[in-house]
């Protein structure tokens, strides 16, 4: 008997693939060029509003992670954005950076954190790193980690030519 194909259900389903699907870039290179001026020392939380009150009150480096604390997973991640909090004097601390971001999830500023803090909500974990500013420059840490992973929702906190680099893959 010959089976049939529902078209409809089928495209629905490719439909939902393409949604999830991310374009991504890693470089070796680049991986094995990065240089940090501190050790960090990173923490993650699941990223919702009851583990608010476990990140760090203190500047530093932050990423987002799509991941899973599944156990019969092997340990997995891929970072979407990477950010600091710290480099100027009034700067807000790691939980309160995460806080209004936290808060954009349902009032948009920028479409793209907007468009992942939702897409990836249910596998989005908060990694975090503190950092004294004294100690290093939290700007050149940023920048060095976004040459290094190419994160595909950072846009502008790479080296410049890192970052025309990827402005013109992304295009391709």
């Amino acid at each position: 008997m010959a089976q049939f194909v529902d078209f409809a259900r089928h495209s629905a389903k490719q439909k939902d693939l393409n949604y999830y699907g991310q374009h991504f870039l890693l470089h070796p290179k680049n991986l094995r060029a990065q240089k940090l001026p501190v050790n960090l020392k990173w923490d993650r939380v699941r990223f919702s509003k009851a583990n608010l009150s476990k990140i760090a009150l203190d500047p530093g480096i932050y990423a987002f992670v799509i991941g899973s604390d599944d156990p019969n997973l092997p340990v997995h991640g891929y970072v979407l954005y990477i950010g600091q909090t710290g480099a100027k004097a009034n700067d807000r601390t790691l939980r309160e950076r995460a806080t209004e971001y936290y808060q954009e999830k349902s009032r948009p500023k920028r479409m793209a954190v907007f468009e992942f803090l939702n897409k990836w909500q249910r596998c989005l974990f908060f990694h975090f790193a503190p950092v004294d500013p004294a100690l290093a420059d939290l700007l050149t840490i940023e920048s060095t980690l976004n040459d290094s992973l190419m994160p595909p929702y950072s846009e502008r906190d790479f080296s410049p030519e890192v970052r025309t680099r990827k402005k013109i893959w992304e295009k391709t």
